[in-house]
This record gives C-alpha cells, sequence and structure tokens, in this order.
C-alpha cells in the first residue's frame, strides 16, 4: 500500500476545491499516486478543540488522500469507551485522542481492552497549570494546597480558613481530579497523612460541583469566607474575556503546581492509520497551532504563554513550577477512593451498654463509654451529609426480651429531627447513653440480629457497613449462641449482591480479640482492636480508611 503525501502550491488548491473530497478520487483509485484514502478521527477535549480543528483544516487542504476529522467529546466519554467499560451518546470510537490531562490515560487504561488500545504516555500538545480561583478581590495574598484539607480534622480548631474551597466533579473534569491528587499531596505520608485524605474526602469533597458553570456561580453566591474552586489556568482566562463584569484571580499555590498537559495520544492499532495518526501530530507541533493554542488561554508544552497573558485577565505570565508527575497506579487508587465516598456510608453502629463500659480508663477520670460516646462523636462529624447512620445498643433483656434496642433509627445526617438533624441527633444519643446496671454482654446475638437488619434493609448504592464498639467478650450464660452458630449465621445471611461488611472495634483490657476477627472475616469485615479507649479515636480513623480505600490504600 502507497501512503499518501502532500500535494502542494496550484495542484493543492485544485484538487482541494474540485475534487472534493480528495479522497473520493484515492477511493476510486484514479490518483496517479495510486495510494488509498485515509481518514483518522482525532477526539479533543473541547476546551483545545478550536485549535485542532483550525490545524486540520489546513492539514486536509494540503494532503490529496488523507482526512483527518476532529470530533469535540469530554475526556471521560472516550476514557469509557476505549476502556470498553461506558458509553455515551453521540460517542466514537478516535483513532488519536487529546484529553486535556495524562490523568486519564491510566482510567482509559484500567482494563486490557484499554491497556491494549490506549498508549502509556502521548506527546504535550499544551499546558494549564492548576490555581485557586476567587472572585478578584476576595482572594489572600499567599495560598496553599493545604486549603484543600478538611477543616474537620483532629487539632485543627475553629479557626475559619481564608477561603472556601470547592471542587469539580473528580469522575468527569481533570480539575477535580488534579484536585484529588493535590489534596493527597497535601495531606502527607504514611498513616496520618492517609487518615487526613480520608477524612477531607469524606467531610469536603461529597460536595463536588458538576462542571465549570457551577464552578462560578458557586463564586459568585458570596458569604465569608470567598469560596474559590480548582480550575485550569485557562478556565480563568477564558472567564475574564468572557465575563469582564465579574473578574476571577487566579491564585498560584507555593509549593508548585500540578498542570494539564493535553498529551496526544495514538488509540489505533491500525497501521496505516497510525502513520496518518503520527504525521498529524507533527502538524500539531507547527508555528501556527501553537499561536492557536496560545489565543485560547493555553501555555505551549514549555510554559509559554501569548502575548497579552497577564494580570488583566487574572493570571500570571510566568508559569509556576511543575509538580512532579503522578505515579499511573495512584491516579486510579485515589479515583477509587473518591468513588467509594461519593457512594456514602450506611452504618449501623452496635454500642456496648453492659455494666463494664462504666469502668474508667486508667490514669484518667473518664469512663469506657464516655471514651466511646466522644470518639464516636468526632465521627459523625467526618462523615459527609449525604452518610446514613443510625444507632443501636446491646447489653441484655433491654427491649421486651431482646438483647438489643434501637436508639436512633436510619436516617441521612443532614435529615431534618425536631429542631436539628440526624447528626444532632446521634450526637445527643452518643451522649446520653450510659452503662446498664445488672445486665451481661450479650454480644453474639445482638451481632446476628444487627446483621439480618443491615442485610435486610441494605442499599446498593452505599457502602453497607455494621459497626460494633464493644469493651468486652461476649457474656450470657445459658441464653447465648456459640461463636460457631453465629459464623454459620452470618454466611447463611451473607449475600454477595447485599454485602455489608462487619467491623468490630474491641478496646480496654478484657476485649476477647480472637472472635472479633473471626466474626469480621466472616463478613469481609476487619477488626480493629486497641487496649486504650482513648485511642478509638484513631481506630475511628482507622476504620474510615478501610472504608474508603479496602485494601488498595494509595501511601506515600
Amino acid at each position: 500500500m502507497t501512503y499518501c503525501r502532500s500535494a502542494t502550491g496550484i495542484k493543492a488548491l485544485v484538487m482541494s476545491l474540485v475534487i472534493a473530497p480528495a479522497v473520493a478520487a484515492c477511493v476510486a483509485g484514479s490518483h496517479a499516486g495510486g495510494c488509498r484514502a485515509q481518514a483518522i478521527t482525532v477526539a479533543a477535549v473541547p476546551s483545545i478543540a478550536p485549535a485542532v480543528e483550525q490545524t486540520a483544516r489546513r492539514y486536509n487542504a494540503r494532503t490529496t488522500c488523507v482526512r483527518v476529522t476532529v470530533v469535540r467529546q469530554a475526556p471521560a466519554d472516550v476514557a469509557g469507551v476505549l476502556s470498553g467499560q461506558g458509553s455515551a451518546p453521540g460517542a466514537t470510537r478516535p483513532d488519536a485522542w487529546i484529553p486535556d490531562s495524562s490523568l486519564w490515560l491510566p482510567i482509559a487504561r484500567r482494563t486490557p481492552e484499554g491497556a491494549a488500545a490506549v498508549r502509556p504516555s502521548g506527546t504535550p500538545v499544551a499546558t494549564s497549570p492548576l490555581v485557586l480561583a476567587a472572585p478578584q478581590g476576595r482572594s489572600p495574598g499567599s495560598v496553599s494546597w493545604q486549603l484543600l484539607l478538611s477543616s474537620h480534622l483532629p487539632g485543627t480548631g475553629a479557626a475559619q480558613p481564608p477561603l472556601r474551597v470547592r471542587f469539580l466533579d473528580p469522575a468527569t473534569q481533570a480539575a477535580g481530579l488534579g484536585a484529588l491528587l493535590l489534596a493527597h499531596r497535601a495531606s502527607g505520608p504514611g498513616k496520618a497523612g492517609l487518615s487526613t485524605f480520608a477524612i477531607t474526602l469524606y467531610s469536603n469533597l461529597g460536595t463536588a460541583l458538576p462542571d465549570e458553570r457551577a464552578a462560578y456561580a458557586e463564586m459568585f453566591r458570596g458569604g465569608d469566607p470567598p469560596t474559590a474552586v480548582v480550575l485550569s489556568e485557562q478556565s480563568v482566562w477564558q472567564h475574564n474575556h468572557e465575563d469582564a463584569a465579574r473578574p476571577v484571580k487566579a491564585r498560584y499555590p507555593d509549593g508548585g503546581a500540578l498542570v494539564l498537559d493535553f498529551p496526544y495520544v495514538s488509540v489505533t492499532g491500525d497501521r496505516e492509520r497510525s502513520r496518518t495518526v503520527e504525521d498529524f501530530g507533527a502538524a500539531l507541533a507547527q508555528s501556527p497551532t501553537r499561536e492557536a493554542l496560545q489565543g485560547l488561554g493555553l501555555r505551549t508544552p514549555d510554559g509559554v504563554a501569548g502575548s497579552g497573558f497577564d494580570a488583566r485577565y487574572g493570571v500570571a505570565a510566568e508559569a509556576p513550577g511543575p509538580l512532579p508527575a503522578q505515579d499511573p497506579a495512584v491516579v486510579g487508587q485515589i479515583l477509587q477512593m473518591w468513588q467509594r465516598t461519593v457512594l456514602g456510608a450506611r452504618m449501623l453502629i452496635l454500642l456496648d451498654v453492659s455494666p463494664s463500659m462504666g469502668d474508667p480508663v486508667p490514669q484518667t477520670r473518664v469512663t469506657r463509654i464516655e471514651a466511646t460516646a466522644r470518639a464516636a462523636v468526632e465521627g459523625t462529624r467526618i462523615f459527609s451529609d449525604n452518610s446514613q447512620v443510625a444507632l443501636w445498643q446491646f447489653a441484655t433483656n433491654l427491649d421486651h426480651g431482646n438483647d438489643y434496642r434501637e436508639i436512633v433509627p436510619f436516617r441521612t445526617l443532614d435529615a431534618k429531627v425536631g429542631g436539628g438533624t440526624q447528626r444532632d441527633a446521634l450526637v445527643r444519643a452518643y451522649t446520653a447513653a450510659h452503662p446498664i446496671p445488672g445486665t451481661r454482654t450479650a454480644l453474639y446475638d445482638s451481632v446476628l440480629a444487627a446483621y439480618r437488619q443491615a442485610v435486610r434493609t441494605y442499599q446498593p448504592d452505599r457502602n453497607n457497613v455494621l459497626a460494633v464498639l464493644t469493651d468486652g467478650m461476649n457474656y450470657d450464660p445459658g441464653h447465648t449462641i456459640s461463636l460457631q452458630d453465629l459464623l454459620k449465621d452470618l454466611r447463611q445471611i451473607a449475600d454477595p449482591l447485599k454485602p455489608v461488611a462487619i467491623v468490630p472495634i474491641g478496646f480496654g483490657p478484657d476485649v476477647d480479640t480472637g472472635p472479633l476477627q473471626q466474626i469480621a472475616r466472616a463478613t469481609g469485615g476487619q477488626a480493629f482492636i486497641t487496649l486504650d479507649p482513648r485511642q478509638i479515636q484513631q481506630v475511628f480513623l482507622d476504620m474510615l480508611i478501610r472504608l474508603t480505600c479496602g485494601q488498595a490504600c494509595p501511601m506515600s
């Protein structure tokens, strides 16, 4: 097969005007060179598409048998098509792809089909760093990416941050996915950093904004502190060109920027199409395309902005220093954490109120149940408003012969209850909890009843969990089922289509660790044990991490 080359001068003009399209002549085999028609489709993110379309028009005008068609498609839609895990109305399978960020590549490659189709890297066509965008005159002088972290972190106090930071949806917006990575980086290394990131996910990111239009509406809604949104520098530049009456300023946080790199990636396995993809990639690197990209508010791959790119439009002419490239595996893990967070938790908490919960914590004046209640209150603050939480208590014979009783039924934490919310109702219930004299610890019977209830009321759009808070071992002579019977019943009740994990949290010197671990394993859960009830808060965080990232936690 002969590959078609460029025509020049009058010949190219005649062929582009008279033989329209030129491809038709090639299909008929009448072209003197004997080449066959070759057409490719390039899927480009809308923010860069006008410049790519200009390049395609120039390219098509000077070729005889090759035609490039540019389609504007959201990167999330293309990633779904290429991975075989999604589709969108009108989405086509392209031969080349220009998303706004290389962050989309590991997402498209997460399946064998996607890994075979999508190259692991591409050639950057343009760049645009992520910034904190806020209304002009309402943004502080110096900011850092620490502002991305939750205000609910332990020890942060009640100080009001200078900006209230919002995020775009990480599942559909590269700026939102970048915000997740920046928050993960700002959280710090190790287990402590992972705890910080998990709290941030649950308490801050559950209210992601769907798109840039919603972002600017949120910025100008007013309020104190002012709202900032993680957006691309290009978005700020374009907004200020289109809406000069409501100017926005890009803040470049200390420590470097995560840069959207607009990679040009081949996604075809056809040899002839690959040649055309490569040839068109060379055209994208030429001066006319670079100038057109700068005219859209983008920088060149080496960070050079066009003329007029300055403070008048809320941006800085000099590019910020880039942060190191992100490990593709970490990108996938963090997106998975986000997706689990969006589901929200549906948690039934089973609280031990047997007499031993009244024992003091060593070297303190606080009882075990008081320490537990304080940690539970902090945990309630961490969970996002869309989480559903219910509270049961257990000992023996608490409710008409039952060893358990419902204290607060399932509701979302922002649901109205009396003069407050479900969150308020849970805090009051934890604070009022007290040991019941004369009772015993009917752990096994209560866990079985609570598990039945959790499976029966399972909701498929949430992480369904039964959390058990206890300081001891099962003790109800003559009235309790055995551990073996409990494990057998749990396995019989368990439904793969309705997974509910039991997460026991045991504390104190009397806890029977072995049975709690077996109960957790029987349902795909995990037991957390500490000798000191004062450490329950960290145990709550460990449980939150388990809910958020399962066994694939992105440690840094």
